[in-house]
């Protein structure tokens, strides 16, 4: 199988849930079905090259596990975001785009303990702009499209938190 296809379905398989946890109200059903998402988008960024990106999911699993068992604090968004820039240098020295998803990363994890779903969710929002460009740069055509409708429907769900309150 070529891998420009393989990569983009494991990209549509983890786009799936990235799309759902838009909707979803709770912070920490966020975090668990982000986990499973990260696997699976990890996974396809490394079929497709992508290594900033697949160590940009797989700390994320690490992070969302980490911040849905303990409380968010200084320390522990320091430890992943460094982790995060360590673990991707080598992709780091491949050119500027591979900075993008340490940045979403970092903006992410520095933003976890937010009480405010809105505030998590405009977060989303913005981390999901930069993998945009990072997925047109890599080929990953479906979590491309993916990433505009994650955008839209974070959106919507700042709509229905408002609306619901």
């Amino acid at each position: 199988m070529d891998i420009l296809i393989l990569g983009n379905l494991l990209s549509f398989a983890g786009c799936l849930l990235m799309v759902g946890v838009g909707f979803l109200r709770k912070k920490e059903r966020i975090l668990a079905v982000q986990c499973v998402q990260f696997g699976l988008m990890g996974t396809a960024n490394l079929v497709l090259g992508a290594f900033s990106g697949f160590v940009s999911n797989m700390v994320g699993i690490g992070r969302n596990l980490a911040f849905s068992r303990w409380k968010a604090n200084l320390p522990m968004k320091l430890i992943f975001i460094a982790v995060q820039t360590l673990l991707s240098v080598k992709g780091l020295a491949a050119g500027p785009i591979e900075w993008l998803p340490v940045l979403a990363a970092a903006i992410y994890t520095w933003c976890l303990d937010t009480k405010s779903e809105i505030r998590l969710k405009i977060v989303i929002i913005t981390a999901q702009v930069m993998w945009l460009v990072y997925d047109l740069y890599y080929s990953n055509f479906v979590a491309a499209l993916f990433d505009v409708l994650t955008i839209f429907s974070n959106a919507a769900g700042i709509f229905l938190v408002k609306k619901g309150k």
